[in-house]
């Protein structure tokens, strides 16, 4: 879900300025991920195991997952520590990239519900 950004109180002026602001600003990171990270607890398959008789499970274990089509869905267990941190922070990165589009494009939505035009 978008985060709603309150645009309809600032002027048409401040609204440029933001748009204008953001572009300057826009970096696309060469090392971006759109997908999940996530981290899981289970139960291994011993059946006398601490973890099936109400113990703890065992984990954590980090998995980075993308859903590439309806039905497709890509998951691979993030082994080291090294790639963990790799795998979050292209994660962190994508997310930061489409708040700023989404921005972006809450900005140019409002500039055109006032009939202005989305040129500077």
């Amino acid at each position: 879900m978008a985060r709603i950004f309150a645009l309809k109180r600032k002027s048409t002026l401040a609204l440029r300025q933001r748009k204008e602001l953001l572009l300057k600003n826009l970096k696309v990171h060469p090392n971006l991920i759109r997908a999940s990270f996530v981290e899981r607890f289970s139960k291994c398959g011993k059946p006398n195991c601490h973890c099936h008789r109400g113990g703890d499970k065992h984990g954590p274990f980090f998995y980075l997952t993308q859903c590439l089509a309806v039905g497709r869905i890509n998951k691979f267990l993030l082994k080291g520590e090294p790639q963990q941190h790799q795998a979050k922070a292209g994660v962190d990165h994508y997310r930061q990239l489409q708040e700023q589009l989404e921005e972006l494009s809450q900005i140019n939505s409002e500039l055109l519900r006032r009939a202005e035009s989305l040129e500077s």
